[in-house]
């Protein structure tokens, strides 16, 4: 039986790993009296970080005894995050060291910081008082978007995905600050967009190691290509003209014309958000902006794939495949988008 006050209640762990290859790991434990005293007097620290390091990761847990007087207990973890360095070493030993606990768990979220992480966990966040609370809810935000529940980068998702040719694309997260925001006054700051976190890109893991970058559109597009996304916002030009499209239902279809020869077809319907055009918003008009849709997503379906080959990384996971496997770079791709406007908002011409 565990008494409430003998454990600390981990919210964020996040590892490091410096050039000598020791590791740095960072337990964020929370201050349940802080998070429930919200009216007045002076702010208080809703989460502590407490940093330990050992030359191996098997000491990491009897290190904190000599810093800490309670008891880890991470059955409530939010979120785990990895220096980019650390990434790149690859994080199978970090895996094996959660497997071997059963009170620690591998299906939470992880995400990879450009910035040192002692600037990431010494770091107040607005809106939620408990930062790993508010990266945790910032992805399942990120997913949303997506029009999906939960997107696949878990720790088991980088592990799951060892065996198989299409990498684990896993969220790069930055602060927006000179140094870290360790103050509990940074609470009282009305510029919210200053010392925060914000999503930027994702890191490509292959074989539980990160290997590269890629930027928010490549990442976008894997999440549609791969089926995983069910929406996304873009801006197509019909005669010149910017128009902001919302495209749902998207659904991929993936049809073999030859062994050698794959056809990605992606349905989707679209609405329309913002129209540049200056013109009557007729049929004929429809008809050309679903043309600059379909064409806009071949191109960007085209301009993925040269990618994916560039870096030699299999993307679409064609490799996976019994036409793919160990060839998946002669596997000629083509796009195929079928989309159809079918929302036009309250009015169909722009004012004038």
């Amino acid at each position: 039986m565990k008494e409430i006050n003998q454990l600390a209640l981990v919210d964020t762990i996040a590892m490091d790993q410096d050039d000598n290859r020791n590791f740095h790991f960072y337990f964020q434990v929370l201050n349940p009296p802080s998070i429930e005293a919200r009216g007045s007097g002076p702010s208080r620290a809703a989460v502590y970080t407490y940093e330990v390091s050992a030359p191996a990761i098997g000491l990491i847990t009897k290190k904190t005894e000599a810093v800490m007087s309670r008891k880890l207990y991470t059955s409530h973890m939010q979120v785990y995050v990895l220096s980019e360095r650390s990434a790149r070493n690859g994080v199978l030993s970090f895996v094996n060291l959660l497997e071997n606990d059963p009170e620690r768990r591998t299906n939470v979220y992880t995400i990879v910081t450009e910035e040192p992480v002692s600037t990431v966990m010494n770091s107040f966040t607005v809106l939620d008082r408990v930062p790993g609370r508010n990266i945790r809810l910032l992805l399942d935000w990120h997913a949303k978007n997506f029009g999906i529940n939960k997107l696949p980068i878990r720790m088991k998702d980088i592990v799951a995905g060892i065996p198989f040719s299409r990498p684990t694309i896993i969220p790069i997260i930055q602060y927006t600050g000179e140094r870290a925001a360790s103050k509990a006054d940074r609470l009282d700051d009305i510029n919210a967009t200053k010392e925060n976190l914000r999503l930027v890109s994702g890191a490509v893991f292959i074989r539980a190691k990160m290997v590269g970058k890629i930027n928010t559109e490549i990442k976008n597009l894997y999440y549609v290509f791969n089926g995983y996304a069910k929406r996304i916002d873009e801006t197509v030009e019909v005669r010149n003209k910017r128009v902001d499209i919302e495209v749902t239902d998207i659904k991929i279809k993936r049809i073999w014309k030859t062994d050698k020869q794959l056809i990605l077809r992606l349905n989707a319907k679209a609405g329309i958000i913002n129209n540049e055009q200056n013109q009557r918003l007729n049929a004929s008009n429809i008809k050309e902006l679903e043309q600059a849709i379909n064409s806009f997503f071949n191109e960007k379906g085209e301009d993925f794939f040269r990618f994916a080959l560039k870096q030699n990384w299999d993307l679409l996971g064609i490799g996976d495949t019994r036409q793919g496997r160990k060839n998946w770079k002669e596997i000629k791709v083509q796009f195929d988008t079928h989309s159809k406007v079918t929302s036009l908002g309250n009015t169909i011409t722009p004012y004038e």
